[in-house]
């Protein structure tokens, strides 16, 4: 980090402009974003490898191997040990010499700096660039530093930036100079002086606290003018649609904003990962009990039987071997067996594991089309590929909604003015709720828009492209369109609503001012849905300058006079303009959030007494409709109480310190005694697939949390839509918006109301856990939470995360299959992921915009989705999707894939690594623990990095179980990876177990067959030292091959190669090795074609050996598979068979998805599943939770049974037909009947109907092939 500035301990930075020399010292704008230079490059490198545990581990028996007491050559430690660094070492080299060529391009770019010295504009590098002179960007221009815009070549001091490369946000953003320096040009800012106060550099990119002061010759008199955001250029952002802008450098370099944010991402690692490093510790405590008790063997062996061996000669022994210090001699072999056991820790495994990764996300998740969106020509990114695995083991998912589930294209739908309802359109999410209460559709009026109006539909749910309708409005009422309004009962009440709409804004226009030709640039597709409203209404906004904004009502141009602009924040909840009206009247306009607005008007005011319940009735039937509403108010300001104010809020503008809460307090003065004028509500559809997406992650049993800034009614109405709630779900509503709060608040009794709402929502959680402990215990073990929903709004929410409610909310959260948070904040999306990460289930965040971020990057995954809000969410996520309905294929395909990839290469590392480390141990104990190697050195140097690298690889990359179609019409097949039943004890004590037989086995087969009694050629000659351990070291390799070829069940070329390529460079390597000269090859010269190959017990023994180890185990696996076959092991099956099915599907299949499985079924798929458990008929979720598979099912289009457990389906359909069959039949004759019965081999003994069987057969086939 670097060191504090003398600068950066000063109140405030001061920076002189055109001045040579400044009052304090800045850094220069030369950026580096190399992590390494010549001179801390290898130490730094090496530093990182070793924060590697297993490094250490390695470079200490490395270390040890060059003492006298190692049993192998240093040589053969330190050659796969500097592969491994190497390999990693030249990865990060390659990455900071890209990184170092960036930069230099960057410094290298020239711009025009004015120079007083010289009086005159000069040419520099960006390096060379200072803080506190001018400088000159031209048009499509990168800002050289962070600048404070001085004038621009627009008349107005107007300047258009693109910031994409900042936030992530393609709109443009408006710029404006102040009024005293916009006049300025490149021939005139040779006379400006003055001063800059401001803050010291900071990583906010969206704040900026300053003033300038200008004293002669600047401005007639000297001026204390207050900066904010608006008149700041970040560099890293680009000028544009503006010939040039004059910018006066304030932050250069690393201090600049966008250098202060470039730091990396919080660390994550994957659930697998870290129980990864709790094997590797199982393993080093294995290693140390072997070294141990080698060690006290070895010791009393010495201390005991040695005296009496006279050919040994103990008495002139080294220390090492010396009967009469039997501790020693422990020591020495404890140290000894270290070295010679060292090989139960995998060394390429972080180095493998890494390839792996990489090679996941760029040739499957990077690359797949089924999540490429072609309307924006998006494709999926894994922006990080250590997470790849984690993807198949999240237990709930964290959703923003607007953006995220909706497409976040905002359309004017209806309002509410003066206690009238306007619009007489018909949402989707209205038809949704008619069809599940059975009652009729509302009619849709269909009418034509009228003056520039939309139609009264809101199209298909899930359609985000824009219809025929005027963009942003998509209203249908006409006693508001063209003029109608006036006719109304309170039209001066309406005049001051669509004023709102057209002055309470910061929308730009941009294009000719002509209605149906400008556009809009706005921050938020909400503001310019308002200002196309208030344009159809006809008070078109048209141009805006400085000070200004010029509104077109009724034909005549209004200019309001811009006083003041009250900005919106999440905190705030609302914004407001002060404005001059033509008049000549004061106005406050404001909107914002109900809560807020209705806390803020006049209570004496009798329209509001009026209008306050009506309105609030209104907002609740848009919010059940489907819609965002906003709140709209006014207040007339006394000047003399304005002109009071804005000193006040001058000051406030002008202080340095705490600039912002001392403006929202400011302006809390002001936003007081308002008039409510009504309500506006807005639409935003669904994502195309959202629904169909929802109800096969429900069936996957993923929890689904929403957190979301609409209304309770709004986010409940569109759960129902989206499939995220059921009607048959037990609904549990916890709010603090009780009468009794409403009450006190009413009356201005906050903090009695706030009191009062923390017990009342205290009181609806502790009813909301007994209600679903009463429904669980009445339904049995069989129901998981699954017919339960939580929804809880934001106030309630900020007092159930307190310390005292935070495990309540926490246990009502656990027991509901959905979960949606209302009027939730940024701040609190993060505390509730945060929340639901405490309990150690694996967690995902996926969001759109900017509030997402802390949500994303406090989850265990992030998920960022490229929508309307830009890209704040994408650059700061884990991987990035156009749209949410991809978010199945990347969880339930690739997470799935990922995972099983991954769990089954590191066991298999595990596996070969112990079974190679045991043959040495077991082989000591034939030698009396002495520490006798059996192995040539290269041989137990290239075991990992060589004879058994390609195959682990393969596996991890492209292994699978079955297709893509298949993962996802069987999403309880993804319960695996959440369970870990891939990875857990279970499964890994099945690979080790098997690992301990194998080599048992072997060292004794082995050592019987190459007895010293028995001649292996015809001259009688016995089997040598060496021979016997070429000939194990090679049943090692193709046993540990062997034992991968009977587990995996995914067979592509690559794999035939990976392995017989690992079998043959073994081969090869003692051909071509033991030709060499001997004093290169030593032990192995001429082993091969001399000893070994000549001997025809040598290949009878290769033959059997291998086979001998592995059958027991393949038997045990098959036979449990048979009897007890778990559900991914049948859909695998299922998967198999039909594909050689040749009967048409059926009349009832889905052809979206049959057509899809047919065309992926392309490859053999065997029917084995390794060290797995063998879980229950079930177990992944396919009848859990009780009613969800129904709902789903129903969602999808699909027939009830293709979703449920097919042996479950076969039985059911068995036992209507036969009910005798289950008591006449054991256990697993039942099981591999209906497993025989789902697949069409009806037993000929069995009694069970084939018609049933049959049915059963054809309702699950067609939904795959």
């Amino acid at each position: 980090m670097r060191r504090p500035s003398r600068a950066d301990r000063t109140p405030y930075r001061r920076i002189c402009i055109n001045q040579p020399a400044q009052p304090q010292k800045y850094t220069n704008n030369y950026v580096a974003t190399t992590k390494y230079n010549l001179v801390t490059f290898l130490p730094k490198a090496l530093y990182e490898q070793f924060r590697r545990v297993a490094n250490m581990y390695f470079t200490l028996v490395a270390g040890i191997s060059c003492t006298s007491i190692s049993p192998i050559r240093p040589i053969t430690t330190f050659l796969p040990l500097a592969i491994v660094l190497g390999v990693s070492i030249f990865k990060e080299a390659m990455e900071d010499v890209r990184r170092y060529q960036a930069d230099c391009e960057v410094n290298r770019r020239a711009c025009l700096v004015f120079s007083p010295a010289a009086g005159a504009w000069q040419k520099r590098r960006w390096r060379d660039v200072r803080v506190g002179e001018v400088v000159q960007v031209a048009s499509d221009s990168f800002f050289p530093a962070d600048l404070l815009l001085l004038a621009s070549a627009n008349a107005e001091g107007i300047a258009y930036v693109e910031t994409i490369n900042l936030d992530g946000e393609s709109n443009l953003k408006i710029k404006k100079a102040l009024d005293a320096t916009r006049h300025l040009s490149p021939d005139t800012v040779a006379g400006l002086q003055g001063e800059i106060h401001c803050e010291h550099p900071d990583a906010s990119l969206y704040t900026f606290v300053g003033n300038l002061l200008l004293g002669p010759p600047g401005v007639h008199a000297l001026a204390t003018l207050p900066l904010s955001p608006a008149s700041v250029l970040l560099r890293g952002s680009v000028l544009r649609n503006t010939r040039s802008a004059l910018g006066v450098v304030i932050f250069a370099g690393h201090e600049s904003k966008v250098m202060k944010n470039a730091t990396l991402p919080p660390s994550k690692r994957s659930s697998v990962e870290r129980q990864m490093d709790i094997v590797i510790l199982f393993m080093f405590a294995l290693l140390f009990a072997m070294c141990v008790a080698n060690a006290a063997c070895f010791a009393v062996w010495t201390q005991n039987l040695t005296p009496a061996m006279w050919y040994l000669a103990t008495d002139s022994a080294p220390p090492a071997y010396d009967p009469d210090n039997a501790v020693l001699v422990g020591v020495y072999s404890f140290i000894a067996s270290f070295v010679l056991y060292g090989y139960l820790i995998p060394i390429s495994l972080y180095v493998s594991l890494e390839m792996v990764k990489v090679g996941q996300a760029f040739l499957f998740i990077n690359s797949d089309r089924n999540m490429y969106h072609t309307e924006t020509d998006t494709p999926a990114s894994a922006r990080t590929s250590n997470l790849n695995e984690e993807l198949g083991m999240v237990h709930t998912i964290l959703s923003d909604k607007t953006g995220t589930l909706t497409c976040n294209v905002m359309e004017f739908f209806k309002c509410s003015v003066g206690g009238v309802s306007y619009g007489t359109g018909v949402t989707e999410i209205e038809r949704a709720a008619a069809r599940r209460a059975g009652a009729p559709l509302p009619a849709d009026p269909g009418a034509e828009p009228l003056s520039g109006g939309g139609g009264g539909g809101s199209g298909a749910l899930g359609g985000c492209a824009p219809g025929s309708h005027t963009k942003g409005f998509n209203f249908a009422d006409a006693r508001l369109t063209g003029g109608a309004w006036q006719r109304e009962a309170r039209p001066a009440l309406l005049r001051e609503f669509f004023r709102v709409l057209a002055v309470c804004h910061t929308v730009i226009p941009d294009g000719p001012e002509e209605p149906d030709k400008i556009r809009y640039q706005a921050e938020s597709p909400d503001e310019a849905a308002l200002v196309a409203a208030g344009r159809a209404f006809g008070f078109f906004f048209f141009r805006r300058t400085n000070t200004t904004v010029l509104v077109r009502e009724g034909g005549a141009d209004a200019e309001y006079e811009i006083l003041n602009i009250l900005e919106f924040d999440s905190m705030r909840k609302r914004m407001s303009v002060i404005a001059r009206t033509p008049e000549g009247k004061i106005m406050l306009y404001c909107k914002g959030a109900d809560t807020v607005i209705y806390e803020r008007l006049d209570t004496g005011n009798p329209l509001n007494a009026e209008l306050r319940p009506v309105t609030r009735a209104h907002m609740e039937g848009f919010g059940a409709a489907g819609l965002r509403t906003l709140c709209l108010a006014s207040a007339e300001l006394d000047p003399d109480f304005y002109d009071e104010w804005q000193d006040k809020y001058h000051a406030a503008k002008t202080a340095l310190a705490r600039r912002d809460e001392a403006v929202a307090a400011v302006a809390e003065a002001v936003e007081v005694r308002l008039q409510l004028l009504g309500c506006t509500a807005i639409e935003d559809k669904l994502q195309a697939g959202v629904p169909e997406t929802i109800a096969n992650l429900a069936a996957a049993a993923i929890r689904l949390w929403v957190l979301t800034g609409d209304k309770q009614e709004t986010a409940v109405n569109i759960g129902f839509a989206c499939s995220l709630l059921r009607t048959d779900m037990a609904l549990y509503r916890v709010s603090a918006e009780v009468p009794a709060v409403t009450e006190l608040e009413d009356t201005g009794r906050f903090a009695e109301a706030a009191a009062v709402a923390a017990e009342a929502v205290r009181q609806q959680l502790a009813d909301a856990l007994l209600g679903i402990e009463a429904a669980r215990e009445a339904a049995g073990a069989y129901d998981n939470g699954g017919d339960s929903a939580l929804v809880i709004d934001g106030k309630a929410l900020a007092h159930a995360l307190g310390p005292d409610m935070r495990q309540s909310l926490l246990a009502v959260g656990k027991a509901c299959a959905a979960v949606v948070c209302c009027r939730v904040s940024p701040k609190q999306k993060a505390l509730v992921t945060a929340l639901v990460k405490s309990t150690g289930v694996v967690t995902l965040g996926i969001g759109d915009g900017a509030n997402d971020v802390g949500m994303i990057q406090e989850a265990h995954i992030g998920v960022g989705i490229s929508g309307q809000e830009g890209m704040q969410a994408v650059m700061s996520s884990d991987f990035a999707i156009a749209q949410f309905r991809f978010l199945e294929q990347l969880l339930l395909v690739h997470g799935r894939w990922s995972y099983l990839r991954i769990t089954r290469m590191v066991a298999f590392f595990f596996y070969k690594n112990l079974l190679f480390g045991l043959t040495i141990f077991f082989y000591n104990i034939f030698c009396l623990f002495s520490g006798q190697i059996l192995y040539d050195d290269f041989y137990m140097s290239l075991y990992n990095v060589v004879f058994t690298m390609l195959p682990p690889l393969v596996v991890g990359t492209i292994d699978q179980d079955v297709n893509c179609a298949t993962s996802r019409c069987f999403p309880g097949l993804y319960q695996a990876g959440v369970k870990n039943m891939y990875f857990g004890a279970r499964a890994l004590a099945g690979w080790l177990v098997s690992a301990a037989f194998q080599a048992g086995c072997m060292v004794a087969m082995v050592l019987a067959a190459t007895a010293p009694t028995i001649a292996s050629r015809s001259d009688g000659s016995t089997w040598s030292h060496w021979e016997v351990g070429t000939l194990l070291f090679t049943e090692v390799v193709l046993t540990v091959h062997l034992e991968l070829a009977t587990v995996l069940e995914h067979w592509t070329w690559l794999h035939y190669f990976a392995i017989c390529f690992s079998v043959g460079i073994w081969f090869a390597y003692l051909l071509v090795y033991g030709a060499l000269p001997l004093w290169i090859s030593g032990n192995i010269y001429s082993l091969l074609i001399g000893a070994i190959a000549p001997k025809p017990a040598y290949w009878l023994i290769l033959a059997l050996v291998p086979v001998a180890c592995v059958l027991p185990g393949f038997l045990l696996r098959s036979i449990g598979r048979r009897l007890w076959p778990g559900d991914r092991r049948l859909v695998m099956e299922m998967q198999v068979l039909g594909r050689h099915a040749t009967k048409p599907a059926a009349a009832g299949a889905s052809p979206a998805v049959a057509a899809p499985a047919q065309r992926a079924l392309r490859h053999t798929v065997s029917v084995n599943t390794g060290y797995v458990p063998s879980e229950a008929p079930g177990a992944l979720g396919y009848y859990t939770p009780r009613r969800s598979m129904a709902q789903s099912a129903e969602a999808l289009g699909l027939a009830r049974n293709s979703l449920r457990h097919p042996v479950i389906a076969a039985l059911h359909e068995a036992a209507v037909a036969d009910p005798g069959r289950v008591c006449r039949s054991s256990s697993s004759s039942r099981t591999l009947s209906a497993r025989n019965s789902a697949f069409g081999k009806l037993s000929p003994e069995s009694s069970v109907p084939a018609s049933a069987l049959d049915r059963a057969l054809q309702e699950i086939k067609p939904l795959l092939y």
